[in-house]
């Protein structure tokens, strides 16, 4: 048959520990394969039998890059499981958190995963050895660390939330810590702006052009404002559902070969989250500014070149800091508020829109607040079947 065989037993810079393993024939790929050797860790097995609002602490270490994300999903479910109600400020309050992130997490995608690829370099380290490119890395650095002290100024630590609770927080900034952050902030718009004009660059030149494979877009979609915090599950083939139905319409398969389950949508096939699929079916929501510079570089909706998305992170930083300032401007000197509720019984699920894509949680708890069932999927897991198909189509 002649088949030759790629095998790649590690591949670098992505969430977790994975390979690649590609079979071509005379007639072309025969098979591509992402597959994901990262043991499992149980977080949904070791959930049961715990109360209700150690699920939200737990779950945040899931992941170092994202875990205010997988916070807020479980901090909600449990909210939607027990029939709570938080005020404007809690909710303003955990949008400012989020968008904290994805400035924390999106630049490091952009820059330090992404872009040494791009340009030849091994790491940052070599990009930032390049005179050209130090002031690039420098603003970088700069940039992600806002998104870091976005997170001291809400939480109290830099990665591990300490004041988010269920029913609100138990401490709140003071006004003039959040003035701080945002006097910060037009200068990352800047930089964001920059930078969406540099990753359109790399990345508008063959082979990254040639690479366009429709498959289905799914995010959040809010009424008033861009998909972030709740909403409804939509998709750019017609998907429109509560986002308390994720387990229903987002299916999870066992395949063998890899520890990571594989997505599709019920009666459907595989599907992409993350930042090209929110700027694809939330592109009116995104600040002015934000879509005047996509349409500066000649982004245009739909697109389904998975290259693009670190444009569409770009377009998203500029967004997020437009979002943040807002946030800050209306959420004015914060007043504590005493988390109240009762506990019962109840099921709830949420999504939340981590930096790579939506966030689920969800389970059943019983009426002494103790978990009885519980549900995870990170977004990285929503992506790994529509990555492999990717790599075929390439």
């Amino acid at each position: 048959m002649n088949e030759r065989r790629v095998y790649v037993g590690y591949v670098a810079r992505e969430e977790g520990d994975g390979a690649l393993d590609i079979v071509i024939s005379p007639d072309g790929v025969k098979e591509a394969r992402f597959k994901i050797w990262e043991a499992p860790r149980f977080f949904e097995s070791f959930l049961v039998g715990r109360k209700y609002d150690e699920v939200p602490e737990l779950v945040q270490r899931i992941c170092g890059i994202c875990p205010h994300p997988h916070h807020l999903a479980a901090v909600r479910a449990v909210e939607q499981a027990m029939g709570i109600t938080v005020s404007e400020q809690t909710d303003l309050l955990r949008r400012l958190l989020l968008l904290g992130d994805w400035i924390m997490s999106l630049s490091l995608h952009v820059f330090f995963l992404a872009m040494p690829d791009y340009l030849g370099y091994e790491s940052v380290v070599g990009m930032a050895g390049n005179p050209e490119l130090l002031p690039v890395v420098e603003k970088a650095l700069k940039f992600k660390r806002l998104g870091n002290d976005m997170s001291v100024v809400l939480t109290g630590h830099e990665i591990q939330n300490r004041t988010s609770v269920v029913g609100g927080f138990t401490a709140v900034p003071e006004g003039t810590s959040l003035q701080k952050l945002k006097e910060r902030m037009p200068a990352a718009k800047e930089f964001a702006l920059e930078t969406t004009h540099l990753a359109n660059k790399i990345v508008n030149i063959p082979p990254y052009l040639d690479l366009v494979r429709k498959c289905e877009h799914v995010a959040l979609k809010e009424e008033t404002q861009y998909g972030l915090l709740t909403g409804q599950l939509i998709s750019t083939e017609g998907l429109n559902v509560p986002e308390g139905a994720y387990p229903e319409w987002l299916i999870e398969q066992h395949v063998p070969g890899c520890n990571s389950k594989h997505a599709v949508i019920k009666g459907r096939d595989s599907f992409l989250v993350g930042p090209l699929a929110r700027v694809n079916l939330n592109f009116d929501y995104l600040s002015p500014d934000a879509r005047a510079i996509a349409r500066e570089v000649g982004f245009e909706v739909p697109c389904f070149n998975p290259y693009m998305s670190i444009v569409a992170r770009a377009i998203e930083l500029v967004h997020a800091i437009d979002a943040s300032m807002e946030i800050i401007q209306a959420i004015g000197e914060p007043k504590y508020e005493e988390p109240r509720y009762s506990v019962r019984a109840g099921t709830g699920y949420a999504v939340t829109e981590a930096p790579r894509g939506i966030c689920c949680h969800g389970g059943r708890i019983d009426r002494y607040g103790v978990v009885q069932e519980w549900d995870i999927v990170a977004p990285t897991a929503r992506n790994i079947y529509n990555i492999e198909k990717d790599l075929a189509e390439f």
